[in-house]
């Protein structure tokens, strides 16, 4: 496959026909980021992006200069996956509130209490359930994803959350937390994960608009 080396152009307006696209979908309205995307054999679509053009778009190359993942701001905070060879983003990522960089890995702190794992642009694993408000302090040592899990109380104690410590191997995919870090001899089982293989059909470049 020959590089594609110009395979995305943010438009400053969206097009009003075809004029040569194969296609145009997506938010094609005032309140939306049109992006021209260029397919390897030269065939150009476009699609609208849920956002404002006058705020930060971040474009992160997530394989081969083909898979890329485009995030916005907008109102669900939803990030995209796009395959420039298929017409449509692949994949849509909702209220996705902190993303951090491990090796060739993309960790997605996702919503309220859940972690997503991009291992492929196909293939993202996820870990729910974790807490009811919040996953935050977020940061990776040595390959260990570490922070907070919180939780809204009703105690007089004077503090809102519950706050728990974590740590997710992010080789193994294993979890602990609260007591399980205090106490090294608990025995430690695998967190259950969702593998969710993303259908054919349906790293790092920030741009910002003035």
């Amino acid at each position: 496959m020959n590089e594609n080396k110009n395979p995305y152009k943010i438009l400053k307006y969206p097009p009003a026909y075809l004029d040569g696209y194969l296609a145009i979908n997506g938010c094609l309205s005032e309140y939306c980021i049109p992006i021209e995307f260029t397919k390897n054999n030269g065939e150009k679509w476009v699609y609208g992006f849920e956002g404002e053009i006058e705020k930060e778009i971040e474009i992160i190359n997530l394989k081969n200069n083909r898979y890329f993942l485009i995030s916005t701001i907008n109102e669900l905070n939803t990030n995209y996956i796009v395959d420039l060879e298929t017409v449509n983003p692949i994949k849509e990522i909702d209220y996705v509130s902190e993303k951090l960089k491990y090796n060739n890995e993309l960790i997605l702190i996702l919503s309220s209490n859940s972690i997503a794992i991009i291992k492929e642009p196909n293939e993202i694993k996820y870990i729910e359930g974790l807490c009811w408000d919040g996953i935050r302090n977020n940061r990776i040592e040595n390959g260990i994803l570490k922070g907070q899990l919180y939780d809204w109380n009703n105690s007089d104690s004077g503090e809102e959350y519950d706050k728990t410590n974590y740590e997710l191997d992010l080789k193994t995919l294993i979890l602990r937390k609260g007591k399980e870090l205090e106490h090294k001899q608990v025995p430690i089982k695998k967190m259950e994960v969702e593998k969710v293989e993303v259908e054919k059909q349906k790293w790092w470049k920030i741009w910002k608009t003035e």
